[in-house]
């Protein structure tokens, strides 16, 4: 996802010479915040991974009484990005090591307000994955409404705030290669500090099969605005540019979901989940914009205490 600001070569190369000739302080970049198009590269890097952490209902919105409570685990894949999707920094002109870990995760918990109205809390704690720490809090508010004797509707609002630290701009692989340009074409110095951040707000309507059956497929769509961010903290150009770039990018994004509930027990239920969000990008020397999608699994445990 870097999304540093553009540094044309010539300038590097300049940089370079200096470096090597004679001692000199970092150069700080602290330009006013760039605000990016939607569809720009480092913005789809942006909205990628704040949407791989959407907090979806992993089902209808189940109908709970005043002060029931259900805890709950949930696990993700984190698709890897190809070498093609992954070349989003200086507008598409630079890879960048996006593909920290394969999974993510959330603790989860929901009490009944009364009235079939449920709050929904989230929460991602800051544990470092592969390189990258996220630290991620989600809130929603949902309530079930009976379309036919087996079928139900379920609409929630939701919103969310959240970070993800990670070495993007200078990665620990490309600061330890030193002054070789192939594997270290920015001659970063020491692993960025780079942070992403996202703030969101979206709807989600979900139908279920609320039959008998201990199985309930459902069925959902959802829509929401982004407030992304992404802060850089990076050294390159052999210790010449110390840039603390910001770029920041705004939008909205649809998604889809189809998953399976299935209840092991009174209290245990289980659930299974396909999400695929669609998601614009114009990747230079194209100005045309195509959809390149998020697809992933995700699996949700819990338990009702009461």
């Amino acid at each position: 996802m870097h999304f540093g600001r553009f540094v044309p070569k010539f300038l590097l190369a300049a940089a370079y010479s200096v470096a090597a000739a004679v001692p000199a302080a970092a150069q700080h970049h602290d330009a006013e915040p760039e605000t990016l198009d939607f569809e720009r590269p480092e913005s789809w890097g942006m909205k990628y991974y704040a949407s791989l952490a959407l907090p979806t209902g992993m089902g209808a919105p189940q109908t709970r009484a005043a002060g029931e409570l259900e805890f709950g685990l949930e696990g993700g894949h984190v698709p890897q990005l190809s070498d093609a999707e992954r070349r989003i920094g200086f507008n598409g002109s630079k890879l960048e090591d996006v593909n920290k870990t394969r999974l993510f995760g959330r603790a989860r918990a929901s009490v009944g307000l009364g009235k079939a109205v449920a709050l929904e809390l989230g929460y991602t704690p800051p544990i470092e994955m592969g390189g990258a720490r996220a630290n991620i809090l989600a809130l929603a508010l949902g309530r079930p409404f009976e379309l036919a004797p087996s079928w139900r509707l379920g609409v929630r609002g939701y919103g969310q705030i959240g970070t993800i630290e990670a070495d993007i701009t200078c990665s620990a692989d490309e600061a330890a290669a030193g002054e070789d340009v192939g594997a270290n074409p920015l001659q970063c110095v020491r692993p960025s500090q780079d942070e992403s951040r996202h703030k969101l707000v979206g709807l989600e309507l979900v139908t279920s099969y609320d039959g008998r059956a201990r199985f309930k497929p459902y069925l959902g769509i959802g829509f929401n605005y982004l407030d992304l961010e992404f802060r850089i903290n990076a050294v390159y150009a052999g210790g010449l540019v110390d840039d603390r770039a910001v770029q920041l990018t705004s939008g909205t994004t649809a998604f889809a979901t189809a998953g399976l509930s299935f209840a092991a027990s009174e209290r245990v239920r289980l659930t299974a989940e396909l999400f695929y969000s669609w998601l614009r990008v114009a990747r230079p020397p194209s100005a045309a914009s195509a959809n390149e999608g998020l697809l992933n699994g995700r699996v949700l445990v819990s338990y009702r205490v009461n």
